[in-house]
């Protein structure tokens, strides 16, 4: 399971490192005269309305979608264990505190959560990436801390406070370094997760907006010709559950893995 998510992923990695040398075209080179061509030799995956060769830009668009599901991720990862971390090891009011914070945020959903900040800020690249990952760390936090919890009382923590260590010390090289099991999980997970919620809010017009291509927004244009241009819609779609299936091979594969036995 492992072995098959992460050849999936590879592939459109590769696919994406590679997007210069692969693309037959320039993904953002209008040619009216092209427009909406089926798939063919010149233009392996077709065109869309404006004459723009879909290979290039779904090439270009896997490096827009992996790095927001990548990167809004690893922000949600950083402050969930963060978080996590400091609510565990310090007990009493600050995880009171916290974890109520926690509480109230999960009691929304998160595509609301989303939509609601999207409202107050431009769509872009950077917002959206930031608005993913302030809005998905809770699930990490309470992962983290839990295991911190379950840890600080191991003899090893024990031992390292008797020889004087700081809290930073033995929270940065003992407690954290042994409770990323899980979040390694949860995160890998996650990235499937950020990239359908990157492309929903594209394809409502509220994500990565146009000349820049995505997938959500690729799939978003689409939709108007769906009847007489099925690659456009087709060809993203199956993009995005390439990689969520990815994803979600490997997270699982690692879970299993990394099961207490």
């Amino acid at each position: 399971m492992i072995l098959a998510g992460g050849l999936l992923l590879l592939t459109v990695g590769m696919g994406a490192l590679l997007a210069p040398r692969l693309s037959p075209a320039n993904p953002q080179e209008i040619r009216l005269k092209e427009a909406l061509l089926p798939p063919s030799p010149g233009h392996p995956l077709g065109t869309d309305q404006l004459g723009r060769d879909v290979l290039s830009r779904m090439l270009y668009g896997a490096r827009i979608s992996l790095t927001v599901g990548f990167v809004a991720i690893g922000l949600a990862t950083v402050l969930g264990v963060l978080i996590g971390a400091a609510a565990g090891y310090a007990g009493g009011w600050l995880d009171i505190l916290l974890m109520r914070i926690v509480d109230i945020l999960l009691c929304f959903p998160t595509l609301f959560l989303i939509l609601a900040a999207v409202a107050f800020l431009e769509p872009g690249f950077a917002p959206i990436i930031g608005i993913i990952g302030a809005t998905g760390w809770m699930g990490v936090a309470r992962l983290v801390r839990a295991e911190v919890l379950s840890l600080k009382e191991r003899d090893f923590i024990l031992a390292a406070k008797v020889i004087g260590a700081s809290d930073t010390r033995i929270l940065g090289r003992h407690l954290i370094p042994n409770a990323m099991a899980p979040v390694l999980v949860s995160a890998t997970l996650g990235v499937g997760a950020a990239i359908l919620i990157e492309s929903a809010l594209s394809f409502l017009g509220i994500g990565i907006q146009p000349p820049m291509p995505s997938w959500g927004n690729i799939l978003a244009e689409g939709k108007a010709t769906l009847g007489i241009a099925w690659w456009l819609t087709l060809i993203p779609g199956i993009a995005i559950f390439w990689v969520v299936l990815g994803c979600n091979l490997l997270g699982e594969g690692l879970r299993q893995r990394w099961k207490p036995q």
